[in-house]
């Protein structure tokens, strides 16, 4: 009785409410009210068991709320059973409406899908603070019913994963020991949880090449039984497979990797997935020029930087302007390196390396780390015996021709002369091959002073820089 005189007075403000109003047809029941919503004294909502939810252990769907009463009064039909869910301890957070099934149910895939795109996959327990709002039917109208507020607990499924892995064993700069951490893995900026992939690009030699990998806690405990096995065998694995701890091995052995090198590679990248618990190798061997391209040339002309040793490690000179990114064939996008974060590139299909600001600068790549590394260059200095060997001679600083991509000056010049970068000699360029007159070959390493080529007076000079081997200057006499 007290519940039908409250329905009734409830009702009868609502019916009033829509008088004073534009009617709206409630006779859909997928039209949702927008006005307050009502309560009814014994309909509530509270947490059901299955609120706090490990996704280790879930089930596919779990039951969030029970309702007391179980059922509407007499007259209402149930329409839809909603939760309006905010995240606890994020500022800012909006409430994401998820919809649940007549009996209080939902899909666990909805919830840890919800969590993980607020918090992350980190598995720690989460909460998230729920207001319960029935939509229900009566007599063709539409009423929005307050059944109060719950909250869920809800703990993602990851395994447990360290911030570093090293690779220890039989490759250079390594050890077998446990506590070896001479050779990281590189990981991007992101949280390990949201991104679990580390991969290390190491040398090896001809015949075997032995090894294993370790993380923190191997590390910290000191222990063998923690080292990261081949779960196929000792020197049994593929080119991809699993991965688990030396303890969790089934083999019987420690299962050490294996890579046979017969002339094939220099270099191996080794890629590991600490979600799927899974490994990959490639076998590499650099080649002596790597490629920028991007906004500066409207994606159309490739830059090369230059490897002379093979090893994966590229220097070049060249004006940027927007984004850009690398690639290791002049003619094609195959295998091209995108932006993973904080100077790191990865062939991961990813963004463009973000936009230096316009400029002239110095590029140099090292694919082991997986790595780039910009340096602006502020200023080139025309240094020698015509300013008394000044580097930070402004008066002999050149001014960057972007229409012939090359650095320019007239001055007075005699013999001995060198170019310096940024007004200092850490970087600067002569003639290669000990060659005073190598006007077609400058070198920044070692180069040898220059000498004029028509004897002393004043010269237009014009420096283009790219890449060892490519880097010329060409000298008019005034």
């Amino acid at each position: 009785m007290k519940i039908s005189k409250y329905l009734a007075f409830a009702f009868a403000g609502l019916l009033m409410v829509s008088c004073d109003e534009d009617f709206d047809d409630w006779a859909s029941p997928k039209s949702y009210p927008q006005e307050e919503a009502i309560t009814i004294p014994g309909y509530s909502a509270t947490a059901a068991e299955g609120a706090v939810i490990d996704m280790a252990q879930a089930p596919a769907s779990v039951k969030i709320v029970d309702l007391a009463g179980e059922a509407l009064p007499e007259g209402f039909t149930l329409q839809n059973i909603r939760l309006l869910a905010t995240p606890e301890g994020v500022e800012g957070a909006k409430e994401t409406e998820i919809n649940l099934a007549d009996d209080g149910t939902v899909e666990t895939s909805v919830l840890d899908a919800l969590t993980i795109e607020t918090f992350g996959r980190r598995p720690v327990q989460r909460v998230f603070n729920c207001k319960v709002l029935v939509d229900a039917v009566k007599d063709g109208q539409a009423v929005l019913i307050d059944a109060g507020t719950v909250k869920f607990k809800l703990t993602p499924v990851a395994p447990d994963i360290s911030k570093h892995y090293y690779l220890i064993g039989g490759i250079a700069g390594t050890e077998w020991n446990p506590t070896c951490t001479t050779l990281p893995f590189n990981h991007s900026d992101k949280d390990i949880y949201d991104d679990p992939v580390f991969t290390i690009t190491f040398p090896v030699a001809e015949g075997e090449n032995w090894f294993a990998f370790v993380d923190d806690v191997t590390v910290e405990k000191n222990d063998w039984s923690y080292v990261y096995a081949c779960a196929e065998g000792n020197g049994k694995n593929g080119d991809t497979g699993k991965i688990c701890r030396r303890k969790d091995l089934t083999t019987g052995d420690d299962g050490s990797f294996k890579i046979v090198v017969e002339g094939d590679a220099k270099f191996v990248k080794m890629t590991i997935d600490l979600f799927d618990g899974t490994y990959k190798f490639e076998k590499l061997n650099f080649g002596e020029y790597f490629y920028e391209i991007g906004g500066e040339s409207g994606w159309k002309t490739p830059h090369a930087l230059y490897g002379p040793n093979n090893d994966g490690k590229y220097l070049g000179y060249y004006w940027l302007e927007g984004e850009f990114k690398f690639k290791p064939n002049k003619d094609d996008w195959n295998g091209d390196y995108e932006y993973a974060g904080d100077n790191k590139i990865a062939d991961i299909g990813g963004a463009n390396c973000p936009d230096p600001g316009a400029g002239f600068y110095k590029i140099d790549v090292d694919l082991q780390e997986g790595t780039y590394n910009l340096t602006k260059v502020e200023s080139i200095t025309c240094v020698g015996v015509h300013n008394g060997w000044n580097v930070a001679d402004a008066a002999q600083h050149m001014t960057y021709n972007s229409a012939e991509g090359c650095w320019e000056l007239t001055t007075n010049l005699t013999n001995g002369f060198k170019f310096a970068m940024n007004d200092d000699w850490k970087v600067s360029w002569g003639g290669a091959n000990d060659d005073p007159a190598a006007y077609d070959n400058i070198t920044q390493n070692g180069g040898k002073d220059l000498n004029v080529p028509d004897g002393d007076g004043v010269y237009s000079i014009k420096l283009y820089l790219s890449h060892e081997g490519a880097n010329r200057v060409v000298l008019v006499k005034q």
